[in-house]
């Protein structure tokens, strides 16, 4: 008995990998095509992940590359949210699989044929990806109903044997066992399909009230959490967020189910014998399954935007806290001297963390300890779209006049951090080949630092940072060649060290032009007060 029930698990967890597998090699590249196109909103995304999961059987495999794809930075919070909860909803075929054929064929009809002609397909397609895996999917497809077969006489036995001891009546301390268990067996097997399939056969005999069934399918859907909390230990911020979610979805889901349990399977026995006059037990545990995943579903899509937001304020690392704007409020977009004036200090804040990223290489270079590059790209994407939309209705004259500077100065900030990736140390044989490395990195620190307010002419100080870091880089690129002709310095370190010099030329001009930019709008009140002199005019 022991030997039929652990044979069926593993015939059944065989199955869904051959078939999981299979399916993703006959698919090639269509997973994820589908999964970076079909989930532009969240209806689409919902469908793409009940497709995916009921053509795949696993959720777990949606799941886990959901999150791969979340750290790739090619699907966003709201898109992968609404995957997972479409896989979820798509894993209850299994169960409909189980229920309508698995407890019904003839082992030896269906599922032995399946399993040779896949084989034998997957020996004569060698070498050709996708009907390889076709036909692999095909003999896990015979695995699969094999497993449930012998899973079904297992627990035939078992239960004959043991039926005395099954609950006759739903109590409440069986029902809470049941739960248990479902939870237990999913996180062990890291399948809810298999989980599922367990149950199901298992009821199949009329031997477990229908009540303490249900019970196990609701333990199943809160242990299929476990694989997104696994795989997204090691992940990134966005990952984790998606994790959550899924974890909030499968709790309301099955917090909805528990609290109408009674009225849910009175629902689900209605529609199936609608169906199926017949009525049996799977088939109603398999609508259930369906209807309380359809209701968490539902849930969450009136928990919408608040939902999203709240995952969004989880795991916030400092980078994507200095990526999110702090002074654009959409309600000033309308007030275009005040919403300036938001644009201002955004831009000062990108201008800080650019410089203070440029000081920070290039002491100690990119592997110093210095963040990954693209921290500001979406904070000045999220500027530039600020400004789209102060920019539809009319704009006073002062607001005209700063907006190009604006522009420019993000564009400056954008390039900044592009260019400071190239800030390291140099060779030791080219730093001692030229004295003006230090005047190179005054002239980049000068920069930063800016030409200060007691400056009576900036447009000369902001021309003399950017002649003295270019005069101190053509000093140093002449001593680079001239120490290169005299072998002082190997060929293969001077292509380094002059990209290293171009480095802080660079960013020495870009940071006076960003001060040149940005200098006459901060703080500067003149657009606030021409804006309100404006009104009262008009009042």
């Amino acid at each position: 008995m022991l030997a039929s029930l652990l044979g069926g698990i593993g015939l059944f967890l065989l199955g869904m990998w051959l078939m999981t597998e299979g399916l993703k090699l006959a698919a090639g590249g269509a997973l994820q095509t589908v999964l970076e196109s079909w989930t532009r909103s969240a209806p689409r995304g919902f469908l793409a992940g009940v497709l995916i999961t009921a053509l795949l059987q696993s959720s777990s495999a949606v799941t886990v590359a959901t999150l791969g794809f979340v750290n790739a930075g090619l699907l966003n919070l709201a898109q992968a949210v609404w995957l997972i909860i479409g896989a979820n909803v798509g894993t209850t075929m299994t169960g409909w699989l189980v229920a309508l054929v698995g407890v019904k064929i003839d082992v030896g009809a269906l599922a032995l044929p399946l399993i040779g002609l896949g084989m034998l397909g997957r020996l004569a397609f060698r070498g050709r990806s996708r009907l390889y895996g076709a036909g692999q999917a095909m003999a896990g497809f015979g695995a699969f109903f094999l497993g449930v077969g012998v899973l079904q006489g297992g627990f035939s036995d078992l239960l004959h044997d043991v039926g005395p001891l099954v609950p006759s009546e739903a109590t409440l301390i069986s029902l809470l066992v049941a739960l248990s268990v479902g939870v237990v067996v999913t996180v062990l097997t890291q399948s809810s399909s298999a989980a599922i399939a367990l149950t199901l056969t298992a009821a199949a005999s009329g031997e477990v009230p229908l009540p303490i069934a249900a019970m196990a399918v609701i333990g199943t859907n809160i242990g299929t959490t476990s694989t997104a909390i696994l795989a997204a230990l090691s992940a990134t911020p966005a990952a984790r967020r998606v994790a959550v979610g899924h974890v909030i979805f499968n709790a309301v889901a099955a917090l909805a189910a528990l609290a109408l349990l009674s009225p849910l399977l009175w629902l689900s026995a209605w529609l199936t014998a609608s169906i199926n006059p017949h009525g049996e037990t799977p088939a109603i545990l398999a609508m259930f399954h369906t209807l309380f995943n359809l209701l968490g579903a539902l849930i969450m899509a009136l928990m919408g935007s608040r939902l999203i937001a709240f995952l969004q304020g989880r795991f916030v690392t400092a980078e994507e806290d200095l990526a999110r704007p702090r002074y654009l409020d959409a309600t000033l977009a309308s007030v275009p001297a005040l919403a300036l004036r938001g644009v201002v200090l955004e831009v000062e804040r990108m201008r800080d963390a650019a410089f203070e990223m440029v000081a920070h290489r290039r002491r100690l270079g990119p592997s110093g300890g210095a963040a990954a590059g693209g921290q500001l790209l979406p904070l000045g994407r999220a500027i530039r779209s600020f400004l789209g939309e102060m920019s539809a209705g009319p704009l006073p004259a002062p607001v005209t006049e700063a907006l190009p500077d604006v522009i420019r100065a993000v564009q400056h900030l954008e390039e900044i951090e592009r260019m400071s990736l190239r800030l390291r140390a140099p060779p030791a044989d080219a730093e001692g080949a030229s004295q003006s490395w230090s005047e190179l990195r005054r002239a980049l620190a000068d920069s930063l630092e800016g030409p200060g307010a007691e400056v009576s002419d900036l447009e000369l100080a902001y021309a003399n940072l950017i002649s003295d870091a270019e005069r101190a880089y053509q000093q140093v690129k002449t001593d680079l060649l001239q120490a290169t002709a005299r072998g002082v310095l190997p060929v293969g370190h001077l292509d380094s060290a002059l990209e290293l010099a171009d480095a802080h030329r660079r960013c020495a001009e870009l940071a006076a032009k960003t001060h040149r930019r940005l200098g006459p709008w901060e703080g500067h009140p003149d657009a606030a007060h021409a804006e309100a002199e404006g009104h009262r005019a008009g009042d």
